[in-house]
């Protein structure tokens, strides 16, 4: 007995070791590349419209063509049992690697077109666009080391903070002319898709040498496993497709509508407002592959459940306060002449409750309930749909923001009568 308690105490302290070295290599990487997209834009100066236009191109494309393959990764139900590891290994490559080489083609022709379509330089967009590819290789391998090899993630930290100081001197000599600045705008990507790739050839290359066949000796790509990848990643790649309709398209809806102080206003805010949404984000997204192993304990779940929804609420609360509280302090800091308050409030309001909904997507995930996932995504893209070119039509920039708030709140509403539902049919059943 005292042997079993010792054999869970150990496995406990390795899930959550586990747990805070995942959370802190993501932080360090979305962290550092936060920071050094906001130090880059700061260099630009009233130039860097289409620099952060680029990113927002980047970021929206890249969730398009990742279609759904890391989260199903992290929530460990891509692979059935009794499958073959190694030909599902080498079709989630395939899908993998053609997503990455179309996407890019893809992502540069946007960018270029929207550079010249706003008169903007295409020289440091064009450099950005090449984030794609790095975000694509950095996300699929670290899913992997998160979700599949123990250690994998706090072996990465080392060379992720490495990566860290190395661009903070880039950036350094880049403020003092000493290096041009589009060296900096891909550098730090490029850093830590080495690095993770390192790692996830040395775990791989232990695997081997303790008798784990990986599949990696062999080259050829099975059509059918990269059909059945597909195949099974499509309910949450249609989730995130369809959930660009209302996420991710408001920069562009902007930058149709707008000009000048007050596009660039939004830009700034809305990168902004991307660094709770990463940080919470990445907590979520951690998340998913404990919640997701006690979908089948029915004795922890439930508890689980409650303390992730309160941190949910928590967190969405306390950012958006924060972010409308250093408005005079944001102002200054880019030179923002005027700030329209209407617009920041509209920001901060669609920032809390995004928090609040990446926290239940990813706990649907987790669950293994893609159909309520998909149902609420696809009212959501129907009501955006609806709401976004009206609404930018008749107020603008501050237009966007509304129809962006009022399909969050209804994003929110459906989650909480999901959830109630859940509960009131469980405690039902109970009473029974």
């Amino acid at each position: 007995m005292k042997r079993h308690q010792i054999h869970n105490t150990g496995q406990l302290m390795l899930h959550n070791l586990n747990m805070i070295s995942a959370t802190a290599a993501r932080l360090l990487f979305f962290g550092g590349r936060y920071v050094s997209m906001l130090l880059i834009a700061r260099l630009l100066g009233v130039d860097s419209a289409g620099f952060l236009l680029s990113l927002a191109v980047v970021e929206l494309l890249r969730i398009l063509f990742d279609y759904g393959l890391e989260n199903s990764l992290l929530a460990r139900f891509h692979q059935q049992p009794g499958e073959s590891g190694i030909s599902f290994r080498r079709g989630k490559l395939a899908v993998r690697l053609s997503a990455t080489v179309v996407g890019q083609l893809v992502t540069t022709g946007v960018i270029a077109i929207l550079c010249q379509r706003n008169g903007t330089s295409m020289g440091l967009p064009l450099i950005a666009s090449l984030q794609f590819s790095c975000l694509m290789g950095f996300g699929y391998i670290q899913a992997h080391l998160q979700a599949g090899r123990p250690g994998g993630m706090a072996a990465l930290m080392p060379p992720l903070a490495l990566a860290v100081a190395v661009q903070a001197a880039l950036l350094m000599l880049a403020k003092n002319n000493y290096i041009p600045l589009w060296l900096c705008a891909i550098t730090f990507e490029a850093m830590a898709l080495v690095a993770s790739s390192f790692i996830g050839f040395r775990f791989r290359a232990l695997e081997n040498k303790q008798g784990v066949s990986t599949g990696a000796h062999t080259s050829s790509i099975d059509s059918v496993a990269w059909k059945t990848v597909l195949g099974r990643i499509a309910p949450l790649g249609n989730v995130a497709l369809i959930g660009i309709a209302y996420n991710r398209l408001d920069a562009l809806a902007v930058s149709w509508v707008a000009g000048g102080a007050l596009f660039a206003q939004y830009l700034i805010y809305q990168r902004l407002a991307s660094a709770p949404l990463m940080f919470f984000s990445t907590i979520a997204s951690v998340s998913i592959s404990t919640l997701s192993d006690d979908r089948h304990s029915p004795e922890k779940l439930p508890k689980k459940i409650i303390r992730f929804r309160q941190l949910a609420y928590g967190a969405g609360t306390i950012s958006g306060v924060v972010l409308a509280s250093a408005s005079p302090l944001i102002a200054s800091f880019f030179s923002l002449t005027t700030v329209n308050h209407q617009l920041l409030g509209l920001q901060c309001m669609v920032m809390t409750l995004q928090i609040v909904n990446g926290f239940h997507a990813a706990l649907l995930i987790a669950l293994g309930k893609l159909p309520q996932l998909w149902r609420i995504a696809r009212n959501n893209a129907v009501m955006a749909v609806l709401l976004l070119p009206l609404s930018a039509w008749k107020w603008g920039t501050v237009g966007v923001a509304l129809s962006l708030c009022v399909v969050e709140i209804f994003c929110a509403a459906q989650h909480a009568w999901l959830f109630y539902r859940t509960t009131s049919s469980q405690e039902h059943s109970h009473a029974r």
